[in-house]
């Protein structure tokens, strides 16, 4: 086909391969191949289309062939949906995710900060021939050759490995038992992988493709983001035992990882750790959204951001505990990582906050005690706490941010104003003039 590029023809033999066409399929996949040698999907959709056809022995040396490759290259995502199939074909096999624990394990001489070679572009326009008509059989030789040789594909291996998220933090045994209890699922575009409000029991590495991420917000859908390959997704509801906040939605064709607590539950120490290795990755990573995206950071350069990471500390909160009582002295700033907490003043409900909400600042920019008290709710609450100590250093060597505090406090004030109408929330005894002088420490 004139002016077709390689994606194009990887959509055309991804439909014919879900409708059955497997040796077109294999055709297309073959091309893209021998023009793309170091194209990893076009050699997976091969064992793919060579298994569907029937032909388990060469999809298995296709598959072990693209296993190792992967992950020495650095691409250890497909490396496990390579084995994972494998596993499926021969369940003895599995011992190969123990070598591959091996070199992504925590403290694995291979791991280290690394550059790995960029997969082709699937927009380059189609170069490869279209083949002579074979049969069957002949196709299917022809593919398992290709498809498992990577003498064509300019090998260079990275001398260190790039981590992947949470697991690197793990051991080889550990990380081994991950691994065997993990489930691969795959799934079509427009398929609802996540759904809002459902409980959190599991939780998910996007291997391959990419989601798009909604909520039902105000009686509409809202499009929150997209997750792309090596996203995890699905651990807050997890940790916190709550229902999810969001909907994902298969955009594209995805392979992802599925990590079930039922199936790690028989090695209990083994989730035991996976859970504190998730919890903290789930901290970090929460935190790092909040002091780059929060307008409260932003004159902090770089470096600052960093250091301030360091010096947040956990802080769990069970039900019903008053994390700032009403008329006390500030002592730090809070980000609530887990759960919800509510605001109030004089016993009347002010807000309620959710993860990722921000509390405490007022009061340690005015030098005043708090103003307002903040419980948690339901199920406890988990937070990253900021001392006031450290706070008070990063306003004197940031004179921008004490700036930006101080017209938040203006605005936060105003909106008291505007919001609270006299004797709605404070009682007859309180003269509408004095309404304003209120400030609530909380995110607007």
């Amino acid at each position: 086909m004139v002016g077709q590029t390689v994606a194009a023809l990887q959509e055309q033999a991804d439909a014919q391969l879900f409708a059955r066409q497997y040796t077109a399929a294999l055709d297309g996949y073959l091309r893209i191949t021998s023009q793309q040698p170091g194209n990893l999907d076009a050699r997976l959709r091969i064992a793919d289309a060579l298994m569907a056809m029937g032909e388990l022995q060469r999809a298995a040396v296709v598959y072990t062939a693209l296993a190792r490759h992967a992950a020495l290259a650095g691409y250890p995502l497909r490396s496990l949906v390579a084995l994972k199939m494998l596993s499926a074909l021969e369940p003895r096999l599995g011992v190969l995710l123990h070598d591959f624990a091996g070199l992504y394990a925590r403290n694995s001489p291979r791991l280290g900060k690394s550059v790995r070679r960029a997969l082709p572009d699937p927009n380059d326009p189609l170069s490869a021939p279209t083949p002579p008509a074979r049969s069957p059989d002949a196709l299917a030789v022809e593919a398992e050759r290709v498809a498992s040789n990577y003498d064509t594909a300019g090998l260079v291996y990275p001398e260190k490995l790039i981590p992947l998220p949470l697991f690197s933090l793990l051991d080889a045994h550990e990380f081994g038992a991950v691994l065997e209890a993990l489930r691969l699922l795959r799934v079509r575009p427009g398929t609802v992988i996540l759904r809002e409000g459902e409980p959190g029991t599991r939780f998910f590495v996007l291997a391959r493709g990419h989601a798009h991420v909604s909520s039902l917000r105000g009686g509409e859908t809202k499009h929150l983001g997209e997750l792309l390959e090596a996203a995890i997704f699905g651990e807050m509801a997890l940790l916190s035992a709550a229902p999810r906040t969001a909907t994902i939605t298969a955009h594209s064709e995805c392979d992802l990882l599925e990590f079930d607590c039922g199936a790690l539950s028989h090695a209990s120490s083994t989730l035991a750790n996976l859970a504190g290795a998730l919890s903290g990755f789930a901290r970090e990573r929460l935190l790092r959204n909040v002091v780059t995206t929060s307008p409260l950071f932003g004159p902090l350069d770089s470096k600052q951001r960093m250091d301030l990471m360091r010096r947040f500390v956990a802080v769990d909160a069970a039900a019903g505990s008053v994390v700032i009582r009403e008329g006390e002295p500030g002592v730090g700033l809070y980000v609530l990582l887990r759960g919800n907490v509510n605001v109030t003043r004089a016993g009347i409900d002010i807000a309620h906050l959710g993860p990722g909400e921000m509390f405490g600042e007022i009061s340690l920019i005015q030098g005043e005690a708090t103003t307002a008290t903040v419980t948690a709710e339901h199920g406890g609450a988990s937070l990253l706490f900021l001392s006031r100590d450290y706070f008070e250093r990063l306003l004197q060597a940031v004179p921008e941010l004490r700036a930006y505090l101080e017209r938040l406090t203006e605005e936060r004030l105003m909106d008291q104003r505007i919001s609270l109408a006299p004797g709605d929330s404070y009682g007859d005894s309180v003269p509408p003039d004095d309404a304003g002088e209120m400030e609530i420490e909380i995110e607007p």
